[in-house]
């Protein structure tokens, strides 16, 4: 059986085949996958991979989808959610309006809005 090296690590076993590039990613993935990783809900680290982008906490049994080698999804901000939620109820106004025959309302332009009192 191969041993790997200090430079190569766990890609040692492939020797000099499949070219420097190639054996530098594996190299990456292999480590990130090997270590433990942090579970978003309970915070433990006992996250496995299931297969390709899901994971699985060992501990709370959360399943959840993220990258496939690695626990990070971006990062929504509360603003971007707030806009995006506000959108899809809009849609589903609108869409329901459309159901029903009614007239569908508009959006007020910015002219239109009167500005709160301040005191």
């Amino acid at each position: 059986m191969a041993r790997g090296t200090v430079k190569a690590g766990m890609t040692g076993k492939y020797g000099a085949r499949y070219g420097v590039k190639i054996r530098k990613q594996i190299k990456s993935v292999c480590r990130h996958r090997a270590r433990p990783l942090r579970c978003p809900e309970c915070q433990e680290d006992a996250v496995k991979r299931v297969s390709s982008g899901i994971w699985l906490c060992r501990h709370c049994n959360l399943k959840f989808a993220a990258s496939a080698y690695t626990t990070r999804v971006r990062a929504y901000t509360r603003e971007e959610a707030l806009a995006q939620e506000k959108q899809f109820a809009i849609e589903d106004e609108t869409n329901l309006a459309q159901e029903l025959g009614k007239k569908v309302p508009e959006e007020p332009e910015e002219s239109e809005v009167l500005p709160d009192k301040e005191e």
